[in-house]
């Protein structure tokens, strides 16, 4: 088993940023591997499912990519290699283009997945366009992981996924610790 989520230091820059914001609470939510939840949030704290990996590491996906994925309850991962290049809360991390575009989210949600897993700040362009992704999300009770831990190794051998989520937290951003199960 690996683990997946990130552990920030209360000395890391992003930490020493959200403590220092007038709403202290809500950005420390929004560090580090979290869900942001700003109309649902998931309906249990403790998750296991089936994972499937779709390699983004050229570029993210087309529909073409997902077509023929049965993807339906699981946890859909896009590997995308940013954190582990970049390193979280760089500015290469933030200028990484991982975004999807909406008519292959749309496709992905047609297909009813139950959490999409991103290693990087999230499937949306940062601003509006992430926030009216996540939305888009939870209507369809799928939830948007961002900031999980994956390298190459861990791609290769990943089966499944277990989501322990602090669905308590009075943040719209739940931080969640995350585990890869391996085949």
């Amino acid at each position: 088993m690996y683990k997946l989520s990130l552990e920030l230091s209360k000395e890391h820059p992003a930490y020493l940023w959200a403590k220092k914001q007038s709403d202290s609470v809500n950005a420390l939510g929004h560090i580090g591997t979290h869900i942001d939840c700003y109309t649902a949030s998931p309906s249990e704290a403790i998750y296991e499912l089936e994972a499937e990996l779709i390699n983004c590491l050229n570029n993210m996906p087309k529909i073409s990519d997902i077509e023929k994925r049965n993807i339906q309850g699981k946890a859909l991962i896009l590997y995308t290699d940013v954190l582990n290049k970049h390193g979280y809360g760089t500015e290469k991390y933030g200028k990484a283009n991982t975004f999807l575009s909406e008519p292959v989210l749309d496709y992905i949600l047609s297909l009813e997945p139950k959490f999409i897993l991103i290693d990087s700040c999230g499937i949306g362009n940062h601003g509006d366009e992430h926030i009216k992704f996540d939305k888009k999300c939870e209507r369809q009770n799928c939830f948007v992981i961002e900031n999980i831990f994956m390298n190459q190794t861990i791609a290769k051998s990943i089966g499944s996924i277990k989501i322990k989520i602090e669905t308590n937290n009075s943040s719209t951003g739940k931080p969640c610790e995350v585990y890869a199960v391996t085949k």
